[in-house]
């Protein structure tokens, strides 16, 4: 999976973005998250900010992307955590480059693991989509874009 050549469908309008992911993202509510994955650079040894994020569900995996601080975007059952993440084709040579990443349990939001959604928010005003806020039955947390780099973020 090349992840910058996946064709996310970036949203910035809030009423757009609703009238597409309305339903999907409702009947979220009730499910079990069942593992949250981000995207480990073993070698930088760290998070790999500008990956999408992956979040498993009882039923499927939802990705979230965001970039910009303005662009939010998801899919549905179209990136798998069982598939290696790729940024760059494989023969691509970029100086300093050295690619080497993995799908790794997003450890600052391991709380949550078999958390139940209660409800999901989408972060931003009628322009600028930020990312997703989950209520569960642990807490909450979000998944957002922190300084163009996407985080998941615990509730305080």
């Amino acid at each position: 999976m090349i992840l910058t050549e996946f064709p996310f469908e970036d949203f910035c309008d809030k009423t757009l973005f609703s009238e597409r992911w309305e339903k999907t993202l409702s009947a979220l509510s009730g499910q079990r998250v069942t593992n949250i994955f981000g995207v480990w650079d073993n070698t930088d040894g760290k998070w790999f900010g500008e990956a999408p994020m992956l979040i498993g569900f009882e039923n499927g995996s939802l990705a979230v992307n965001v970039r910009s601080e303005k662009y939010l975007a998801l899919t549905w059952n179209k990136i798998l955590s069982t598939e290696k993440p790729r940024w760059f084709p494989e023969n691509t040579e970029i100086p300093d480059w050295r690619e080497d990443l993995d799908w790794r349990e997003y450890s600052p939001l391991s709380e949550f693991k078999c958390a139940e959604i209660l409800r999901v928010e989408v972060i931003g005003n009628e322009n600028t989509l930020n990312g997703l806020r989950f209520k569960t039955d642990k807490g909450g947390f979000s998944i957002a874009d922190v300084g163009d780099v996407i985080a998941g973020i615990p509730d305080e």
